[in-house]
Order: structure tokens, then C-alpha cells, then sequence
């Protein structure tokens, strides 16, 4: 019988989901949906200390908005399955079952070394320049067999403990250089270590993938499903994400932030994803504008790479303008709405029309509200940028007559081809330069050197309000 494919995301609400998280989420996410699986969404809220009481709803609110939706787990209200609770803090009493057991097959013992005595082996461990390894051979005598209130740790046996990944191979640790590892903390709270391997066997997940700074515990992992009697899973981690240098980690200076500041940012989720899959993954192709459907049909862990992954922002923002550009003018105008004044948009047929002249320019949704004010409001004109090219009362001329020129197109005539037209034959009958009349004209009209094209500009604007602003009141 075919195994079922169950994968899990198990983030811990000490902080906020960056996009590393998000990566490993839609990696478990898709994998999952490639092969008809279920992907569990589990909290691994055990760190007490470090608990951030706003990260729940932040994970949860990160991956809604990015589509990451579980089959069964955490969510706003929990969706059921019959592996839940789907929160380790409500699953103590399993984890303290297994220990039990360990401790009844010898396999684990309460420890009473005080974190003074730890300090101080592991200090004559330094000065003897040796690894600080620490075992049952190394618990203090007692007086009392009292447990109250101690760590329960996992015995090491001798040999050694091999395990395969799927994206990198074969590993193997003697165990000699595994700790006597805690699985049970003093307040009754279990260890990440011990706790995601009870759950993981008893919510069936049959991959486990994550980043790979798990590769190094992995070992101890692989032991314990060992010493439980439990069936491995198959374990895939995935390559480092790198910031621009190439050399080190992402930061968040980089853009390892939380997951929703660009959503604030205006990415769209789509693009977010489809750039995040091919941060260690691709189809084997030169393709890179992927769907999510054609993500879920093509993803394989075979394709994962083994090298570390580039986090190139420029990157995406082209990724997401590709994205904006094959929106339709009503769906982007959807989307644009939170990132603009709402007084802009009393008159869509205006807004729209405006929209279609500066979406080729848009990397991110909130660049629309500069891109697009030139349309809405009165430019601040810097008299210095108009008269880099000829002085101010020349340009006072220019303007007058093209003024004059345009004044006599009537409305339904104002469109491209009549402008560019009439303007051109002014400057050629007025003798002046057309490379400086266009460069005083999108001054005047917008206050910027950049912006859509200039008869774009006055058709957009109108007759009356190109007129307006060529009369510089300067």
C-alpha cells in the first residue's frame, strides 16, 4: 500500500515569520500537494521564554495572505484531524509518556548535575581543548533519589547513528559525540528536539523538510525514532538562503523580514511565491514565471539544489512587476486601491486611464501613489531642473506659443497624434530646439524628468489642465 504523503510546517512563535519560514512552509506546502498529500500546519510552542504572544496571529495572518492554507493544524479556528491538538503546549501529556517509557527501558534518566556544575565541565573541557560531550558518567552522586523538578535526558548508546536526507545523501555521527541530550525540561515542558519527533510519529508526517540548520541536530533525531521504535521519516533540508553578497546569511537588512512588511510593501503574493520556489529549487528549464498550479505539478525534491540560494531583491521586483504588467487594468486598479488616496478614486474611468500609462513603471504597489499623483495634483515645479537647459524666459516663450497652439485643437481632437503633431510643427515654425521644448514641457506638465510619455501625459490630463500648467505662474 502507497504510503500517504503527510508534510508539516512547525514554526515556534518566538518572533515573527520571515521569509526563510515561508520558504520551508511552501517547500512542505507543495510537496505535499504534488503527490495528493496533507500538509499539517503544527505551533511548536514549547520555548516558554521566547514565546511572542502577537506571533501566532502573525504566522497564521503570513500565510493566509500568501495562499499557504493546511489541510489540518493551527489556523484561525483549528482545522480538524486526528492527529490534534495541533499546539505542543497542549500536548504534554505524550511527551511525558514517552519519556516515562525511555526511563523504564533504561534508555533515559532523570538528571541532577546543577547548570554550575555544567558550567564548570564544560570550562575543563575548553582548557583541555577536547569536545564537551556529556554523559551519565558524569551525574553527580545522590544522597536522595528525589526527581522533583529535574530534567529527564536521553541515554546515548555507543555506536554510531546514520540517516539520509534526500537533498544531500548520507550522513553518519558516531555517538560518541552526541550529548546525553534533555528531552524533558525542569518545568515539564519537552525539548524542540524531543518534542517534534513525538509529534511528527504521531501525526503520521511521513517528510519532514527544513532549512538546514537542522542538519546538524538531525542526528539526535534520528536516535531517538530509533530507541521510541518509531518509522523514520524522510528527511529533506534545504539550502541556505544567502543574502546580495553571496557570502552570509540573509539578514533582515537584506530582506528577512516579516512576511507581511511586504505585503505593505505591495508585492503580490503571487510573485512572492513564485520567487521564493526557485530559492533553491527549479524545473530543470529556463522557465521562470511559474503559476501555482504549475509549482504544485512540476515541484520534486530532486530538483532541490544542494547549494546555497541567492536572495537577489532586484530580482524580485522585476518578478513582481512581470506579475503587475499581466494583471487587467480593472484587477490592478483592485489591488492599487489601498496604496492611493481615496480621494483619487471618485472617477475609475479617469483613475483607470491614468493606471494604464504608468503600470509598465510599477515594481511594487506602493510606488503608485508617487508615480501617479503628477495626475491628481498640482506639480511642485523646481525652477532650477526647468532651466538646466535654457533660461526661464525663453522657456516662458516656448510655452506661450505652444499654449496657443493646442488652445486651437478642439477636445475631441486632443488626443496623440494631433499633439505630437501640432507641437512639433510649432517648434519647427518658431525655430525652436524640439529636444528642449519636450524637456521644459514635462517639467512644466509633471515637475519630473521621468515620467510616461509626454503626449500620453496631455491627453491624460486634458485640454484645460495642460493649458493650466503650461502657464507658469513663476
Amino acid at each position: 500500500m502507497k504510503q500517504v504523503v503527510r508534510t508539516r510546517f512547525a514554526p515556534s512563535p518566538t518572533g515573527l515569520l520571515h521569509i526563510g519560514g515561508v520558504r520551508t512552509a511552501l517547500f512542505a506546502y507543495l510537496y505535499a500537494k504534488a503527490n495528493d498529500g496533507v500538509f499539517v500546519l503544527r505551533l511548536e510552542d514549547t520555548d516558554r521564554e521566547r514565546f511572542v504572544e502577537n506571533g501566532v496571529e502573525q504566522i497564521i495572518k503570513s500565510l493566509d495572505w500568501l495562499g499557504i492554507h493546511p489541510d489540518e493544524g493551527v489556523w484561525y479556528e483549528e482545522k480538524p484531524g486526528e492527529h490534534g491538538p495541533y499546539v505542543q503546549s497542549k500536548r504534554l501529556p505524550h511527551y511525558k509518556k514517552y519519556a516515562l517509557e525511555l526511563i523504564e527501558k533504561g534508555q533515559a534518566y532523570y538528571s541532577h548535575i546543577t547548570p554550575e556544575a555544567m558550567a564548570s565541565l564544560r570550562e575543563e573541557a575548553i582548557k583541555n581543548k577536547v569536545p564537551f560531550v556529556y554523559k551519565q558518567s558524569m551525574e553527580p552522586v545522590q544522597a536522595n533519589s528525589s526527581t522533583e523538578g529535574l530534567p529527564i535526558r536521553l541515554k546515548i548508546g555507543s555506536g554510531k547513528t546514520i540517516w539520509n536526507d534526500e537533498v544531500r545523501g548520507d550522513f553518519e555521527t558516531s555517538n560518541d559525540l552526541l550529548d546525553d541530550f534533555i528531552i524533558i525540561k525542569a518545568d515539564g515542558f519537552p525539548t524542540y528536539n524531543f518534542a517534534n519527533v513525538v509529534d511528527d510519529q504521531l501525526m503520521q508526517i511521513s517528510h519532514v523538510i527544513r532549512g538546514d540548520e537542522f542538519i546538524s541536530t538531525t542526528a539526535k533525531h534520528a536516535y531517538l525514532y530509533d530507541v521510541l521504535g518509531f518509522a523514520r521519516p524522510k528527511w529533506a533540508h534545504l539550502p541556505p538562503i544567502l543574502g546580495p553578497d553571496g557570502k552570509h546569511k540573509l539578514s533582515k537588512r537584506d530582506g528577512d523580514v516579516d512576511v507581511l512588511d511586504y505585503q505593505a510593501k505591495g508585492y503580490l503574493k503571487e510573485a512572492l511565491l513564485n520567487f521564493l520556489a526557485l530559492l533553491g529549487w527549479n524545473d530543470g528549464t529556463e522557465q521562470e514565471i511559474f503559476n501555482i498550479d504549475e509549482l504544485i505539478e512540476k515541484f520534486s525534491l530532486d530538483r532541490v539544489q544542494k547549494s546555497p540560494a541567492g536572495f537577489d531583491l532586484q530580482r524580485l521586483d522585476w518578478m513582481n512587476g512581470e506579475y503587475i504588467r499581466s494583471l487587467s487594468v480593472d484587477q490592478l486598479a483592485e489591488v492599487i486601491k489601498p496604496f492611493v488616496p481615496a480621494q483619487w478614486l471618485g472617477d475609475m474611468e479617469y483613475f483607470n486611464k491614468v493606471l494604464l500609462l504608468d503600470s509598465d513603471r510599477l515594481k511594487k504597489l506602493d510606488e503608485a501613489k508617487y508615480i501617479m499623483e503628477i495626475f491628481f495634483e498640482q506639480p511642485s515645479i523646481d525652477i532650477k531642473l526647468l532651466t538646466q537647459k535654457t533660461n526661464l524666459e525663453t522657456i516662458k516663450l516656448w510655452l506661450k506659443d505652444i499654449s496657443e497652439s493646442i488652445s486651437l485643437i478642439n477636445s475631441a481632437e486632443f488626443i496623440h497624434d494631433k499633439l505630437e503633431k501640432v507641437v512639433r510643427d510649432t517648434a519647427l515654425e518658431h525655430d525652436i530646439d524640439t529636444g528642449q521644448l519636450f524637456y521644459a514641457l514635462r517639467i512644466s506638465l509633471t515637475g519630473r524628468t521621468k515620467a510616461p510619455g509626454l503626449f500620453d501625459i496631455m491627453v491624460a490630463l486634458g485640454k484645460d489642465e495642460t493649458l493650466a500648467r503650461l502657464d507658469l505662474k513663476i
